[in-house]
């Protein structure tokens, strides 16, 4: 079939799809103005006879209104949905022949056939099913017009090439022959094409989706999944899947489709109330945030890890924020950090607290306790004590607590009867015999058992330094277990971005925290913190039955910008993306009146063109905040900092540290010398901060260039 007659066919078919999505709306707004006036009339009644009903009457009247609630906000939804689908209602067709038995086994000269030409495979009998594929599956008049991409089907489009194929459909295995896939554009409701697969058509399909710009959100890349990326988002396996990608693997899109894939297949115990991401920045989290509701479902809490930590330690202690490790001015603070930092630290404190939660843990210093008009005896609260390892110290006083009091009930007689504590006052006394009391005292109990003390500095009162915020989190699951923090139990699948950011304890720590399945995703060649590299392998290691998987091609960056960053930092295996624009410009400035003229150069060509966004990165947070000042006296820009929550799109001033997740039309890095760029931290910096550039990058030094550049 030409291309002409494709589109005229697509053309006519989505005619009759949009006429069918309008009466659907038109049926929505019916349903609603209906929804609207029966609530009116039913408060209306309700206020005229307030007083006169009976209380059986008015929760029966007060349930009925929340039912009308629930309704109309499940109809606002559809309704959404429905004026998405006016827009642009699917992005593919399938066309799908299922074999009859004795074709299973498959037919040679059919085989031979496929290779000739998709209209072949089309004409013969019987017709083949067509399924249109979308964000959002429609029914018109109970016919299946659009299905969900995330649907058993749809894979036949992500997975498999004109020819056999099969898909997991709720009734079984289907296998048969993919005769046609065929790849449409809808935007705004009017047809841009529609062309039949092959190997050139999807290359420039996807090479249209990568040349786009920037924008202030994240977009779903529903209509460009390659294939190893729908087996990452559509790996239904329990446990924990640690995601290896590199710089502009789509790693973090990939796991927000996971999410919405697994929300969509396992609704029965997945809600978006209970899945929860830890993001790196709140920049970030704003900037990922339409990704889900794009898809059609409901945003999902984000945390930063230490927003996260300043809520568990809550009552405890307050936590000094993280500071960059190209910000950090005091020598004796960062050797602290580093040795926090370890794997060898992570692996100590965890056996410690497993020692310490063991029936031969010294911390429970037994004496003999008043029940009542009975005694408890140190000998027997120490047996109880052992008996209930390894229980967490908090649950397992509270049991304690309880074998005494039961023990007393049987002894107490008289005035002694109304003497006895509750379990709770009675579990506070035991509280007391502990030689550590609170997780931080177990934390600085460790530090001392190990040589450590002079790790843990107070920087002002009831403060502790970040290195110690998850160390103190960890040792507080050994007091509280995994369920006792309500924020934390809630979760049932926990999505953790930038892996590599968090030390070997913080990892050691969340995997305590949260008994769940989880999707953990990073880049190891992306460490900024000047810690040794680890390897995702590392990383799982702190998970029970985590397994991992690597995405080596790269999607966001030309060529030409992949190829200055695997030389600043090669990487193995990676792969990039045949898509072509300019060469990065590295440019001599001499000093900072050039650096700021060749920026404000820099802006002025980004505003003469049509991309949306352009950064400007600096090394540190203190440079970024530096060279904001400088440019704001002549330029319209927004600074990243820990503090931003919106994620503006324009010109943007950021650190590495802050920029990286993010991706930006141009990108100008600054001052990117032989003397700012020289260590292997500082290597890692430099690729991190090159492969923020989509389609252009312009790198900056005054005199001399890194030697990384070379």
């Amino acid at each position: 079939m030409g291309s002409e007659s494709i589109e005229r066919e697509e053309r006519e078919h989505l005619e009759e799809v949009l006429g069918q999505v309008r009466e659907a709306v038109a049926r929505t707004d019916g349903l609603a103005q209906r929804m609207a006036a029966g609530h009116a009339e039913t408060g209306a009644h309700l206020a005229s006879v307030r007083g006169e009903l009976s209380p059986e009457e008015a929760h029966l009247s007060a349930f009925e209104l929340n039912r009308m609630d629930a309704q109309a906000a499940s109809a606002a939804l559809s309704r959404e949905r429905l004026c998405k689908l006016l827009g642009s209602p699917y992005f593919a067709r399938v066309d799908f022949v299922e074999a009859k038995p004795a074709e299973a086994v498959g037919d040679s000269a059919l085989r031979r056939e496929m290779g000739g030409g998709d209209a072949k495979l089309c004409d013969r009998e019987p017709s083949p099913a067509v399924t249109y594929i979308g964000r959002f599956a429609f029914t018109h008049r109970s016919q299946a017009v659009i299905s969900d991409w995330r649907s058993p089907v749809a894979g036949l489009f992500y997975d498999f090439e004109p020819g056999p194929a099969a898909f997991d459909a709720p009734q079984g295995r289907r296998e048969g022959t993919l005769c046609r896939k065929r790849q449409i554009s809808v935007e705004d409701g009017r047809l841009l094409y529609a062309v039949d697969s092959s190997s050139s058509v999807r290359d420039e399909v996807l090479a249209r989706a990568l040349s786009r710009s920037s924008d202030a959100k994240m977009h779903d890349i529903v209509a460009s999944i390659q294939q190893e990326q729908n087996a990452v988002i559509r790996d239904e396996a329990p446990g924990t899947l640690v995601i290896q990608g590199v710089a502009g693997s789509g790693k973090t899109s990939i796991a927000l489709h996971r999410i919405a894939y697994l929300l969509y297949r396992q609704k029965e115990r997945l809600t978006a109330q209970s899945v929860a991401i830890i993001s790196p920045s709140r920049v970030f989290s704003d900037y990922v945030s339409g990704v889900l509701p794009e898809l059609g479902e409901e945003p999902v809490a984000q945390w930063s890890l230490h927003g996260l930590a300043e809520r568990l330690l809550a009552g405890t202690a307050k936590v000094q924020p993280p500071r960059s490790a190209a910000d950090e001015a005091d020598p004796a603070r960062a050797q602290r950090a580093a040795a926090k930092g370890t794997e060898a630290f992570a692996l100590d404190l965890a056996a410690w607290l497993d020692g310490q939660l063991g029936a031969e843990s010294g911390l429970f210093e037994a004496r003999d306790v008043a029940v009542g008009g009975d005694v408890a005896e140190a000998a027997w609260l120490e047996e109880r004590f052992r008996s209930y390892a390894p229980v967490p110290f908090d649950e397992r006083l509270g049991l304690i607590a309880a074998d005494a009091l039961e023990q007393a009930a049987g002894r107490t007689f008289g005035r002694y009867a109304h003497a006895c504590p509750t379990r709770r006052e009675l579990k506070g006394r035991l509280l007391r015999l502990m030689r550590a009391k609170n997780p931080l005292a177990l934390y600085k109990r460790f530090l001392a058992e190990t040589g450590r003390s002079k790790l843990f500095r107070v920087p002002a009162k009831g403060v502790v330094e970040w290195e110690d915020a998850l160390p103190i989190v960890l040792c507080a699951t050994a007091f509280y277990g995994s369920d006792g923090f309500p924020e934390t139990a809630a979760v049932r699948h926990l999505v953790i971005d930038e892996m590599q950011d968090l030390t070997p304890v913080q990892h050691e720590a969340v995997s305590r925290l949260f008994r769940c399945d989880k999707t953990i995703l990073g880049d190891v060649s992306q460490l900024v913190d000047g810690r040794a590299e680890g390897t995702p392998e590392g990383i799982a290691a702190h998970y029970p039955d985590a397994r991992v998987v690597r995405l080596l091609r790269s999607y966001r960056s030309t060529w030409e910008i992949t190829e200055l960053a695997r030389r600043v930092k090669p990487v193995a295996g990676l792969e990039a993306v045949e898509r072509h624009g300019e060469a990065p410009r590295l440019l001599a400035c001499g000093d900072t009146a050039g650096v700021l003229a060749a920026v404000g150069e820099a802006i002025a060509a980004w505003r003469s063109s049509e991309r949306h966004t352009l950064g400007i990165i600096c090394k540190s947070d203190f440079l970024a905040a530096r060279y904001a000042e400088l440019l704001a006296r002549d330029h319209e820009l927004t600074l990243i900092t820990d503090e931003t929550d919106v994620y503006p799109g324009g010109v943007l001033v950021s650190s590495v540290r802050l920029a990286k997740g993010l991706e930006f039309d141009e990108a100008v890095l600054l001052d990117v010398d032989g003397r700012q760029y020289a260590t292997e931290a500082d290597r890692n910096l430099l690729y991190v901060a090159i492969t923020r550039a989509m389609h252009r990058l312009t790198v900056l030094y005054r005199d001399e260039p890194s030697l990384f550049l070379r």
